[in-house]
This record gives C-alpha cells, structure tokens and sequence, in this order.
C-alpha cells in the first residue's frame, strides 16, 4: 500500500498515481532492497520515496538496474549505492489524480561503491584505492533512454553531488565497465 510519509504534510507529498500518463511511482529505493526489518519494506511505500518516471522506464531499464544491484554486484563486504533524481530543468511536470503538480525528473542515477573481491571483511573507508570499485549510471526519464554507464567524478560534475565524501580513496575517476554490466 502506498502511503503518506508521516513525517511530512501530506501537501508536501505528490501521492496518488498520475492517470492518463506515461508517468508511475518510480521508487527511489526499492522496495526488495530494504530486507532489514517490515518497516524498512513499509517505509519504500511511502510517497517520499517516490517521483514521476516513465513507466517502460520503470518496469524495464531501471528494475534491470535494481535486479543487478541484488543479483549481481551485491557481495560479502557491503554495497554502497546512491539512488536519485536529477533535474536538468523543472519544464516538465505532471498532475496526479489529486490535481496537485509535479515536476518530473529528466534523469535517475545510481551510483556504487564496494570492494574489488567483495569478501575483504574490511570497511570501505579503511581500503586503498586498488582494492575498491565504483561507477554510476545516468538514464534519461523516457520510455526509450538507455542507461549510461561512467565515472563516479563525472556523474558529480553533471548533477552537482559529492557522492562517497567518508572514502577519501574511492577511485571515483576511473571504472572497469565488466565491473558493473
């Protein structure tokens, strides 16, 4: 159930579903990513974790992301990623079925920090460079972006954000793509 998030007022939240658009809730978090605890699961429901994506987006490109981050790059030693939204303007917006307006996303990124071997039992804040891995990818909001694929260092220069300040050695300059496709 999708839900109010009760530490903010609700006119602070788009909720509802957007009717009659190329739009869903696209989930900040996933909800098959927060296993911790029912209120973690609860919790990806609410409608703060939530902003206008494009449904083929939503149900293609981007949960293939979501099944890698579970699948594939997650390992012994933690994984590390940031999910987002990003707004090269605020030209787009859609209404719920509420009325209220929205300003839709131009792109989602996710951005992922771990260990080369995954299994170091080590804290990434205490690895060299060598032994870490990271990367990011930046997807436009339609149903037909393909994700791209690049450098921690670049996707900060396009959306502003200093991701992994606590690991001074991330190698956010450089990435191996066999790592993270």
């Amino acid at each position: 159930t999708f839900v109010d998030d009760p530490n903010f007022s609700t006119s602070e939240q788009i909720g509802s579903t957007y009717a009659n658009s190329a739009y869903n809730r696209g989930h900040q978090l996933a909800k098959a990513q927060r296993k911790v605890t029912a209120l973690a699961r609860e919790q990806s429901n609410y409608y703060t974790n939530m902003t206008p994506q494009n449904g083929t987006l939503n149900g293609g490109k981007w949960a293939q992301l979501e099944a890698k981050e579970r699948e594939e790059w997650m390992c012994s030693d933690t994984l590390y990623m940031v999910s987002g939204c990003h707004f090269d303007n605020y030209n787009t917006t859609v209404r719920n079925d509420d009325g209220k307006t929205c300003p839709v996303p131009t792109h989602y990124f996710k951005v992922m920090l771990r260990t080369k071997s995954g299994s170091t039992g080590k804290s990434v804040a205490s690895c060299s460079a060598n032994d870490l891995i990271c990367a990011a990818y930046l997807v436009a909001n339609n149903a037909t972006a393909t994700p791209q694929l690049m450098s921690v260092a670049e996707l900060e220069k396009r959306v502003g954000f200093t991701f992994f300040v606590n690991v001074p050695n991330a190698p956010k300059t450089t990435y191996e793509r066999t790592d993270w496709e």
